[in-house]
């Protein structure tokens, strides 16, 4: 039952009671005042009545819509806006946009015995570069007999 009552309350939020009040600004105005009026129960009546005011005043201009939104959906929208930028930066990443699928970053297992067979490719022995047309033609012939001779031994020189 209890949640059925705050369904209605919260889907009451924006029905109009007068020209300039809806019933989310009566709440506004209602937890503006009651908190002070109870405070300051002791107190003087001359300081007792502006205070009280001030506060009804205040939840109330917290309600007055500013380009469709509330000024306190315009504090909270700023301040999660703002703690957005300070703990992700300002960059926008796909994964931000509304309604963007994020792609999978990692790699999926995939079964051998499966519909994929596994294929393991012999290594072929790299292809010789192609030496610059700048190089003499002695020289070429030179380092084409070296680089054969390095091809027919099974060690693998290294030259630092």
């Amino acid at each position: 039952m209890p949640a059925r009552i705050i369904e209605e309350l919260t889907s009451r939020k924006k029905e109009k009671i007068a020209a300039f009040l809806t019933f989310e600004s009566i709440v506004a105005v209602i937890l503006g005042f009651m908190p002070i009026f109870m405070i300051s129960s002791t107190w003087p009546l001359l300081t007792r009545v502006p205070l009280c005011l001030i506060g009804a005043l205040a939840g109330y201009i917290c309600t007055v819509e500013l380009h469709g939104m509330p000024l306190y959906e315009h504090a909270l929208w700023t301040a999660r806006g703002l703690f957005r930028l300070k703990s992700q930066g300002n960059r926008v990443l796909p994964e931000d946009l509304p309604g963007a699928i994020p792609a999978a970053d990692e790699d999926r297992v995939i079964v051998v015995s499966g519909a994929i067979e596994l294929v393991q490719r012999e290594i072929s022995a790299p292809s010789r570069p192609a030496l610059p047309p700048s190089v003499a033609p002695q020289l070429q012939e030179r380092i084409v007999g070296d680089q054969a001779a390095l091809e027919d031994d099974d060690r693998v020189l290294e030259v630092s």
